[in-house]
């Protein structure tokens, strides 16, 4: 696909290749797609099941939305289609998106949510009301095969097409209420998760005419025969894949940076855990500090578990952070913790949707705290950086990482009308995605390996460490500065300086590793007459 080439937001035009024929097809869908996602609606177009790639805030569900969209538009009437996700409070987000999509689409179509949370219609009521003339649009939730069944004999009776939301959990229950209706399309959210035996086992036995599956990183096992993404059988083959780099270069995306803020008086795990709110505001201040006025710090911490939501919520800095007019989330299953707004518990969407408000408020400060449950493609805007506070599998840190690398609005604004280019870094609001870990981490022997891993994982994003390292000395000046110096010690210093060395060497390594035998007989002639 060129990616001069303008798509018109009233009229996209999609050709592709199928039975050896081609077939174009007009769709007023006022959604802008970039070049890059209707290449991928193109390529599931192609087959009938299959995995697409494509790094965390670049527009996974827009894809999804316009295959269905594209579907419904070829197949008028009734159709059933399921959308899979792993969390509630992402099928929820994935429904609203679906439905905006949809509506703005002129698709009517009826949604029922299969999990245990309960929906709420009056939100998606009204943006129906201002943006389209349907008259009702059905958006319900169950748990009850008996129920699932029930609304497709009403969709089927008023030839429309169905759309579910499912957790991965419970999407066994759609296939327990079908009886002998035809599943159309599923599409499968974060489906890394399907590797998991617990996910996967219902999900196999759900029949469908085409399935597809949507990750940021993919998953994989030894044997290609096991439930690993590498299972073609099962999953079918990389339809379309796009790189962290491939986003940051088309400016889709920010690049990493690491950020070793200083951890003074806090020496060892109990150190930490006594120091926690101290730690976290100090860390929260050095970040302002690099942002440089350009943005308020909005914070995301990846906690070690719900003891670190416990102890921050009683903390003096903490609350000092709130008396200034701070925003401090929390959210576990833990009823102490719960869903936890500025001292006030409330029930899961509403805390979603004023994590949403807050986060798209420039002017806000924010500290977010969780364990696992924003991983999964939450969207959550206007975070600038994200504090590591243990150590994450690659899935689990990529999509992490995910949260705050998403560009600033006015970024992508700019961007998008070649105003500015994705390398301008300096015309840009935020042009990092900033990793924050304490010096104590850098300190601790075994977490040293974990912070080598780290930057290894970030080989992706074009992460370079000689640059992208920030050691804390640069960031100095401006209100707010606490009596601790920011300057990191020597020790940690020269724990920076030692990753550095052992990451240029492994890549040396690897580059050699890679030549053929006459490229390293050249190399070593030339280095022999270097040397003379």
């Amino acid at each position: 696909m060129r990616e001069d080439l303008e798509y018109p937001s009233s009229l996209r035009i999609f050709t592709y290749i199928n039975n050896k024929t081609i077939k174009v097809m007009n769709t007023h869908w006022k959604q802008k797609f970039y070049d890059y996602q209707l290449d991928a609606l193109q390529a599931s177009s192609q087959e009938n099941k299959g995995i697409i790639i494509m790094p965390t805030g670049t527009g996974k569900t827009y894809v999804q939305a316009g295959v269905i969209a594209e579907d419904i538009q070829n197949n008028p009437g009734f159709r059933m289609y399921i959308v899979n996700s792993p969390r509630i409070m992402l099928s929820y987000q994935l429904l609203e998106e679906v439905f905006k999509f949809n509506v703005n689409a002129g698709i009517d179509a009826r949604y029922m949510g299969v999990h245990s949370g309960r929906m709420e219609q009056n939100d998606l009521d009204k943006y129906r009301a201002q943006h389209s003339e349907f008259d009702y649009s059905q958006i319900t939730s169950t748990t009850s095969p008996i129920a699932v069944n029930e609304m497709i004999q009403k969709a089927k009776e008023a030839n429309q097409p169905l759309i579910f939301f499912s957790t991965y959990n419970s999407s066994k229950r759609i296939e327990d209420g079908r009886g002998d209706e035809t599943i159309n399309i599923i599409l499968n959210d974060e489906s890394h998760y399907l590797v998991q035996e617990r996910f996967n086992t219902d999900f196999n036995e759900m029949e469908c005419e085409r399935k597809y599956f949507f990750t940021a990183t993919t998953k994989e096992t030894p044997s290609d025969e096991g439930l690993g993404m590498n299972n073609v059988d099962f999953y079918g083959e990389r339809l379309f894949e796009m790189t962290p780099l491939d986003a940051i270069n088309k400016g889709k995306m920010v690049r990493p940076r690491v950020h070793i803020v200083s951890s003074p008086n806090v020496i060892g795990q109990e150190d930490l855990d006594a120091s926690l709110g101290k730690l976290v505001i100090k860390s929260f201040n050095e970040h302002r500090k690099l942002l440089k006025n350009k943005l308020s710090p909005k914070m995301l911490i990846a906690a070690s578990g719900t003891e670190d939501m416990k102890n921050l919520i009683k903390s003096k800095e903490i609350k000092d952070f709130i008396d200034g007019g701070g925003k401090f989330f929390a959210v576990a299953s833990n009823n102490e913790v719960n869903n936890y707004i500025n001292g006030e518990r409330v029930n899961r969407r509403e805390w979603l949707k004023q994590l949403q408000v807050d986060g798209s408020n420039p002017k806000q400060e924010l500290i977010v705290i969780h364990f696992d449950i924003l991983t999964e493609g939450i969207d959550v805007p206007g975070l600038t950086g994200v504090l590591f506070l243990r150590d994450l599998k690659k899935s689990k840190f990529i999509q992490t990482l995910g949260r705050v690398a998403r560009l600033d609005i006015n970024d992508r604004n700019l961007i998008d009308e070649k105003v500015i280019t994705p390398d301008e870094l300096d015309k840009m609001n935020k042009p990092y995605a900033w990793v924050i870990i304490p010096s104590v981490m850098v300190e601790d022997v075994d977490r040293l390996s974990n912070l080598r891993s780290l930057i290894s994982e970030l080989r992706d994003f074009g992460f370079n460490p000689k640059e992208d390292i920030e050691p804390n000395d640069r960031g100095r000046g401006g209100e707010g500065e606490d009596d601790d110096p920011i300057v990191p010690d020597d020790r940690t210093r020269g724990v920076i300086g030692e990753i550095i060395e052992d990451y240029e060497h492994m890549i040396e390594e690897e580059r050699v590793a890679s030549l053929t035998w006459g490229e390293k007989i050249k190399q070593e002639n030339m280095v022999i007459n270097l040397e003379m």
